[in-house]
């Protein structure tokens, strides 16, 4: 994250910041009985947690490029992208709750910083916005009413910048999802086989490094799906995985879906012993 925009998101954040403190206090007794997971850690504290999240998600541009569309000579679409839970976490989109939804916002807000740049736009003015809009979220628990109302708010932000700044493209908010859909479906298998496989998205697994998390550990960092074995999975980014044999035998690396769409299947290996 650009400390212009970090600086932005702080100062929007600080009431809403205030209040969560405010109740994470009145839960602190509770907190020191019971270790908390990464989605408790969110809930508890949600404009502090979007903060570490959106930096997390500004480590990992590389989904952010590759969605990157040259410039709309009849403006710039907000909506562009369809950023959404299935299309960015997939099988993980129910279940990630309110940390998938900052994934999500963080991506596409990202992304916005990045085309707007692309068609002339000040970076601090649009990053003061793009707050704006983000605290709105924050604030209402990131539902979808807030967030049409709040991209109502950013699009007439955006309109008056654009009126200071000649030559700078208008924007609007107009819904794509519906000709976007796709199938992230992959199999897995296992050399040798019959090892039991658990999955998480990479960035999921950085945000609980990120809170000082175990990622490793499926009871802190909540967000582990076992793998299924009637069928494919949806993988929508990089993904990182754990498995274990009969025999103890255990493997754990990440790989990306989008090599290995044309195959289907992904194969995940028992690493052989390093020579001593």
């Amino acid at each position: 994250m650009t400390k212009t925009a970090a600086i932005a998101l702080l100062v929007l954040f600080a009431a809403t910041a205030a209040q969560a403190q405010s109740s994470a206090n009145a839960e602190a007794s509770v907190t020191q009985a019971k270790p908390q997971s990464s989605s408790e850690k969110v809930g508890e504290n949600p404009p502090a947690q979007y903060v570490l999240v959106k930096t997390v998600v500004g480590q990992a541009m590389g989904v952010v490029d590759a969605r990157a569309m040259s410039a709309d000579p009849e403006g710039y679409n907000l909506l562009k992208y369809c950023w959404t839970a299935e299309n960015v976490l997939g099988d993980w989109a129910e279940r990630t709750g309110l940390t998938g939804a900052m994934i999500v916002r963080a991506l596409e807000t990202r992304s916005w910083q990045r085309d707007l740049a692309r068609v002339g736009y000040l970076e601090a003015p649009v990053a003061e916005a793009i707050g704006r809009y983000e605290a709105t979220l924050v604030a209402a628990g990131f539902t979808e009413a807030a967030r049409a109302r709040a991209l109502d708010g950013l699009v007439m932000d955006l309109d008056g910048l654009r009126r200071t700044a000649p030559g700078t493209a208008q924007v609007h908010a107009i819904p794509r999802c519906e000709g976007q859909r796709r199938s992230f479906g992959l199999n897995y298998t296992t050399v040798p086989e019959g090892g039991r496989a658990r999955f998480m998205p990479y960035v999921l697994h950085m945000i609980c490094e990120a809170q000082q998390l175990n990622p490793d550990d499926p009871v802190r960092c909540d967000y582990w799906i076992n793998g299924k074995t009637d069928g494919p999975m949806s993988f929508a980014g990089e993904t990182v995985y754990s498995l274990r044999w009969a025999d103890g035998s255990t493997a754990n690396g990440r790989f990306n879906p989008e090599q290995l769409r044309s195959a289907g299947t992904v194969t995940l290996r028992l690493h052989p012993p390093k020579a001593k």
